[in-house]
């Protein structure tokens, strides 16, 4: 099935016809629909690109360091209790 990348929904009918690559090739997280309703979404797995993740864990860092080090302590446990 070829997919029409300016859809703004995928049909359940539609979804049952879609192969792994037509899923893939779309170009952002779509919703699923039944009727008028919106039952899920669709979202295609892409690789990220590793310069731009760099930069992305770049700016975080520098934003974590720009913190005043009662903020990042308050982040810290925060961080810790959401892992137990």
């Amino acid at each position: 099935m070829e997919v029409d990348m300016g859809k703004a929904a995928v049909t359940m009918r539609d979804l049952q016809k879609m192969s792994a690559a037509a899923i893939k090739s779309l170009p952002h997280a779509v919703p699923i629909t039944s009727g008028d309703e919106t039952v899920g979404m669709l979202m295609p797995l892409h690789r990220p690109d590793p310069e731009r993740m760099k930069a992305v864990l770049d700016r975080i860092e520098e934003h974590y360091n720009a913190l005043p080090e009662d903020s990042k302590q308050w982040l810290e446990r925060f961080l810790e209790e959401r892992e137990r």
